[in-house]
């Protein structure tokens, strides 16, 4: 008898992702913070030298650029991106925030790669488990035309505890119910392909990496915030 093959959802990582989250809306505070005490500067001194009056004016404009792009790449169109996958037998279905459908990729219409060696591959900019990771295959669009698609379970602005295993589990489901496929070598081996059950989960130099990272924001975004306390008082 023939195991049913089971649906794997996406694990949001609270944590990670509240820090992330909580560390651009410091640094949107911070930003306007800086550009309060810039216009506080310019109203004071203005007449004082002229020059610098246009160095500061300039900078402040830059300030206000940055604050304004910040905020709009955070929240424009929040709603609409992706926050969530399942993957069952039919394969990957993407939804937003409000649990509507955004994207699918279905087994049934994987393709053959005309141009590579493999029909379905793994991209990755590290060599760990956690990395920058994006799954490519192949479909046709409307017009019949071959296209190469990312599988990208890397959410803007929301970090994935269960990643690793939603890649896993799609090239399992490739493997099931599209046999025909060729995965490459180098996938099938990161992924484990050959085996029941997936590596336990550990953290390895990536995982240390960006931890360290973290706390390093952490500490220097309070230290700005210090000094700009200090500045303004």
């Amino acid at each position: 008898m023939t195991e049913k093959f089971g649906t794997l959802e996406s694990k949001i990582n609270k944590l990670f992702t509240y820090f992330i989250t909580g560390i651009i809306w410091l640094s949107i505070v911070l930003i306007i913070a800086v550009i309060g005490s810039v216009f506080d500067i310019i109203f004071r001194r203005w007449n004082d030298d002229i020059g610098m009056f246009i160095i500061i004016v300039i900078a402040q404009i830059l300030l206000i650029f940055c604050c304004t792009a910040l905020i709009m790449s955070f929240t424009y169109r929040r709603k609409q991106k992706i926050r969530k996958v399942m993957i069952n037998e039919e394969g990957a279905t993407f939804y937003n925030s409000r649990n509507h459908i955004v994207d699918t990729v279905l087994y049934s219409e994987l393709q053959h790669s005309k141009s590579s060696s493999a029909d379905i591959y793994v991209r990755n900019t590290q060599t760990v488990k956690y990395g920058k990771i994006t799954l490519i295959v192949f479909l046709r669009d409307k017009t019949g035309e071959m296209i190469l698609k990312n599988i990208d379970f890397n959410f803007e602005y929301v970090i994935l505890s269960n990643q690793y295993e939603l890649y896993r589990h799609f090239l399992k489901g490739v493997q099931r119910f599209r046999p025909d496929l060729e995965i490459g070598r180098q996938t099938i081996e990161q992924y484990s392909l050959t085996t029941e059950h997936p590596p336990a989960n550990e953290w390895g130099t990536f995982e240390y990496i960006m931890a360290a990272f973290f706390l390093l924001v952490v500490l220097a975004v309070i230290y700005a915030f210090i000094v700009i306390i200090k500045t303004l008082v």
